[in-house]
């Protein structure tokens, strides 16, 4: 499993991309419509994605960037052994002295 992590910058947020929603809790709470693009290739940074607004096409100003983030794949590594590892590993010799 690949996870995206990286950064946004929220300055670059166009302010009027942000909704502001009353929520059914009773707190109002501001969104961005959002978009993850996989880069056609790699940036220098090593970045595989970058985040967007989405506005609509009526709210898009010609010239605008809506990039505001940049995202790189990070894949974790298992460190313990497999089923596999373990069916293959040596037996301990019941003489050994174990520490427990």
């Amino acid at each position: 499993m690949a996870i995206l992590s990286g950064s946004i910058c929220l300055s670059e947020i166009p302010r009027e991309q942000m909704k502001k929603v009353m929520c059914k809790d009773g707190v109002e709470r501001i969104y961005v419509n959002v978009a993850v693009i996989e880069r056609k290739e790699k940036s220098q940074f090593g970045h595989t994605h970058f985040i967007t607004c989405s506005p609509k096409k009526e709210e898009r100003i010609e010239g605008k960037s809506y990039i505001f983030g940049d995202l790189k794949e990070f894949i974790p590594q298992n460190t313990s052994p497999t089923s596999e590892d373990i069916n293959n590993a040596p037996s301990i010799d019941p003489a050994d002295d174990l520490p427990f």
